[in-house]
């Protein structure tokens, strides 16, 4: 009798404080997906620090939408005593919580030979010219203590040249070597195999990835385009 007791009370207290989200904000979210790429569906709605905004999560998109449902923002918020870019610590975790949910056994990773201070999650595509400048500079950063992950973001698609030759490192003996030969522009044997090259590709899609390379810090800052390793240092011990 006890317990049925404490359960009934934790379930009123739950339903007392939990925040009621107006039908019409619900009804326009649902309506927003028809206008962003890929028609992404709705995540999740919650309360702002502003009176009378909420936001709505659809993929990748942070969308503010009144109470009455009638107007929608898509833009920054910040705080005004510190200029916190709100909207941006929410699109960071966001990117974290995806990245976290791939296995570092499905990317291609240069590890230090030491300690690893740093990890860094880079989408990379082996036809392009940056990403091979980006990965001259990978020795030095393993040096530095970091630890560089690979994945895979084919710019030209499945099923494109690209596409079968990341197939090929992803599925080589030897991922290192071979993501170094197909970034020298040197023929890496053709192989096939149960790959993650299309869920890589999507999750790019959905943190925000336009390019490559693109560059995710451990606080789920995107940093896009090549940065030299000298410069990305300071990046990372701020993200820490």
């Amino acid at each position: 009798m006890r317990i049925y007791l404490i359960v009934g009370l934790l379930a009123i207290y739950s339903s007392a404080f939990a925040v009621e989200i107006p039908k019409e904000v619900t009804k326009t979210a649902n309506s927003l997906s028809s206008l962003l790429r890929g028609n992404p569906s709705l995540d999740e709605i919650r309360k702002t620090p502003i009176a009378g905004l909420y936001e709505a999560t659809l993929g990748s998109n942070l969308i503010y939408i009144t109470a009455d449902g009638k107007h929608f923002i898509l833009g920054e918020i910040y705080k005004a005593k510190n200029t916190e870019n709100l909207t941006e610590s929410r699109r960071n975790k966001m990117r974290m919580q995806a990245i976290n949910t791939i296995d570092e056994s499905e990317m291609v990773v240069f590890a230090p030979k030491r300690e690893t201070k740093y990890t860094i999650n880079v989408f990379t595509d082996v036809d392009c010219g940056y990403c091979a400048k980006f990965h001259k500079e990978v020795p030095l950063l393993n040096r530095a203590g970091v630890k560089v992950r690979y994945l895979a973001f084919p710019r030209a698609g499945k099923g494109s040249e690209t596409y079968n030759t990341m197939v090929s490192v992803w599925c080589a003996d030897d991922q290192q070597k071979a993501m170094t030969d197909a970034k020298n522009r040197r023929t890496i044997k053709t192989k096939t195999c149960n790959h993650p090259i299309d869920k890589l590709y999507n999750i790019g899609q959905d943190v925000g990835v336009t390019g490559t390379p693109a560059l995710v810090l451990p606080n789920g800052t995107l940093l896009p385009g090549y940065i030299p390793y000298y410069k990305l240092i300071p990046y990372l011990q701020q993200a820490k």
